[in-house]
C-alpha cells in the first residue's frame, strides 16, 4: 500500500499475528471494565498503535509549544484586545463578551492535539483544551487489560513496551488545580454538561467516573440547571464543590440565558475563591481551529520568531480563512476564492469551532457547483480552509479471517507542562472518508498507543 510504513515492533507483531490466533485476539480476550465497553461499546481496533517514546517526547514537545503560542495570539497580534482578537477570527461580539469573562484567569497549558502523521511527519489537525483535557483518558483501561493478557503481555516484556497513564496524570492536575479551595483534604470534584446534554455522552462520563475513581478521585456527574449557590459554594446535589469540570462549552450557552446565568454563577465563585472553574470560557478559543489560521497566515509571519516559524511550519498543515481577497501558496501571491475552486481536490472546509468533525467537508468528496457556493456562502465567517494531509494508514490482521486489513489513523496526544502524557488513536476504515468521526461512524474504533525505547 502507497505512503506505508512500519516501525520494526509493529512489523514483528503483525509478522505473529499472522501466526498466532491468540495474539491477533488478545483485544477480544482482554478484561476490560464494563463501563469502558458501554462507552467504547466494543468497538477497539483488533491490535494497539506502536511508536518510540523519543518520537512522542519529542511530538508532545512540539504541540506543547505551539499550544503556548496559541495562547499568546490575543497578546501578541491585538495587544490584549480579547475583542479584536475574536473578530479576527469571526466570533461576534456576543460570544465574545462570554469568553472574555475570567479574561485573566490563566487557561491550563494541557490539552490534546489531534493529528495526522503523514509519512513520518506529524500534521496537527487541531487543539482540544476542554473536553480534550481528559476526554479520552480511560484509554488507560485498555492499554492495562492487554498488559495483564497473555500473549501480548509476552511480546510487551519482549520489546519492552510501556503506556503512559494519562489518568493518573490528570488525577493529579485536578487535586493540583482545586487545592485553592480544597487545601489538603481530597476534593469533591463535579464534570458539569449543559442542560439536557448529559445523558447524551453519559456512557463516556461513566468510563471516565470509574476510571478515574481508580486514582481516588470521586468524580460526580451534573448539567448546569442543578447547580445551586449557597453560603458563597457553588453545590451539586446538596454537595459543596471545589472544582467544576467544565464540559459545556460555548455554543451551548450561546443562546441560553439559564446557562449563562449558571456559567455567571461560577465564575462568581471562582473569583471568591470559592470554588475553581476548569476551565473559562476563555478557553473555548484556544479549541476554535481558526487560531490555527493565524499562524499559518503570513500575514503575521513577521510577529513569530525563527523557530517558532520553523515549528509552525513542520507541524501545521496550510490555513486560511475563508476570506475575499489574497493570499500566498509556496511563496505565489494567488486569490484565496479562486485558489480554494482551483485546488478543489487537496483542500478541507472546517467550521472554526465544530465538534466531532460536525461541519467538515471534504473538497474531493464535494460536487463542484456544491463546493462553490460553500466557499461564497462561507467568506468572511467563523470557517476556515485547510490543505488536505494524507495519513499514513495503519494494518492489522482480521481476529476471524486472519487477512490484512488497513484503517487511517487520527492521533490524540495528551499533553501538558511536561510535555508528552500519553495518547490514544482512533481509526476509520481505509477509503471509509475524510472525517474520522466516532460518533457518526459505526465502522470506526479507538486504541491505546504504546511505546518503546529506540535506542
Amino acid at each position: 500500500m502507497e505512503n506505508m510504513t512500519m516501525n520494526h515492533v509493529t512489523s514483528e507483531y503483525m509478522r505473529r499475528c499472522h501466526a498466532d490466533q491468540r495474539l491477533r485476539s488478545v483485544m477480544l480476550t482482554s478484561h476490560l471494565p464494563p463501563s469502558f465497553q458501554r462507552s467504547w461499546k466494543g468497538r477497539h481496533l483488533p491490535r494497539p498503535i506502536f511508536a518510540d517514546r523519543k518520537s512522542m517526547d519529542a511530538l508532545g514537545a512540539d504541540v506543547k509549544s505551539l499550544f503556548d503560542i496559541v495562547v499568546s495570539l490575543p497578546d501578541r497580534l491585538f495587544d490584549g484586545d480579547l475583542g479584536r482578537f475574536c473578530a479576527s477570527i469571526g466570533i461576534t461580539e456576543h460570544r465574545a463578551a462570554l469568553i472574555s469573562r475570567l479574561r485573566d484567569v490563566e487557561p491550563p497549558r494541557a490539552g490534546r492535539a489531534d493529528l495526522y502523521r503523514d509519512g513520518t511527519d506529524f500534521k496537527l489537525l487541531e487543539f482540544n483544551v476542554n473536553t480534550g483535557f481528559s476526554g479520552g483518558a480511560d484509554i488507560v483501561e485498555l492499554c492495562r487489560a492487554l498488559m495483564a493478557a497473555e500473549p501480548f503481555a509476552e511480546f510487551a516484556r519482549e520489546f519492552n513496551l510501556a503506556y503512559t497513564d494519562i489518568m493518573a496524570i490528570r488525577a493529579g492536575q485536578f487535586r493540583d488545580a482545586a487545592a485553592r479551595v480544597s487545601g489538603s483534604r481530597e476534593p469533591v470534584i463535579a464534570l458539569i454538561e449543559a442542560d439536557g446534554a448529559l445523558e447524551g455522552y453519559g456512557d463516556g462520563f461513566r468510563s471516565m467516573q470509574s476510571s478515574v475513581a481508580g486514582y481516588g478521585i470521586e468524580l460526580a456527574l451534573g448539567e448546569l440547571g442543578q447547580l445551586k449557590r449557597k453560603n458563597g459554594r457553588i453545590h451539586l446535589d446538596g454537595k459543596p464543590l471545589d472544582l467544576v469540570l467544565r464540559y459545556y462549552n460555548l455554543n451551548q450557552i450561546v443562546d441560553d440565558a439559564h446557562g449563562q446565568a449558571a456559567n455567571e454563577m461560577i465564575c462568581r465563585a471562582h473569583e471568591q475563591g470559592q470554588v475553581v472553574l476548569h476551565t473559562p470560557l476563555q478557553s473555548d478559543l484556544f479549541d476554535d481551529k481558526a487560531t490555527l489560521a493565524l499562524l499559518s497566515d503570513g500575514e503575521y509571519r513577521q510577529s513569530f520568531s525563527g523557530a517558532e516559524r520553523e515549528l509552525i511550519d513542520r507541524l501545521l498543515p496550510w490555513t486560511r480563512l475563508v476570506r475575499d481577497g489574497w493570499t500566498r501558496f509556496n511563496d505565489e501571491r494567488v486569490d484565496l476564492m479562486s485558489f480554494s475552486v482551483e485546488n478543489q481536490q487537496n483542500l478541507i472546509l472546517k467550521p472554526g469551532a465544530g465538534l466531532s468533525g460536525m461541519g467538515v467537508v471534504a473538497g474531493w468528496e464535494t460536487e463542484r457547483d456544491v463546493w462553490e457556493k460553500l466557499l461564497r456562502r462561507s467568506a468572511g465567517g467563523p470557517f476556515l480552509l485547510q490543505y488536505r494531509v494524507n495519513p499514513t494508514p495503519e494494518p492489522f490482521v482480521d481476529p476471524d479471517s486472519g487477512r490484512l486489513e488497513h484503517v487511517v489513523p487520527a492521533w490524540g496526544v495528551f499533553f501538558s507542562e511536561n510535555g508528552y502524557n500519553g495518547g490514544h488513536v482512533r481509526t476509520a476504515p481505509f477509503g471509509g472518508g475524510a472525517v474520522i468521526n466516532f460518533a457518526g461512524n459505526p465502522k470506526s474504533s479507538i486504541t491505546g498507543l504504546f511505546t518503546f525505547d529506540d535506542r
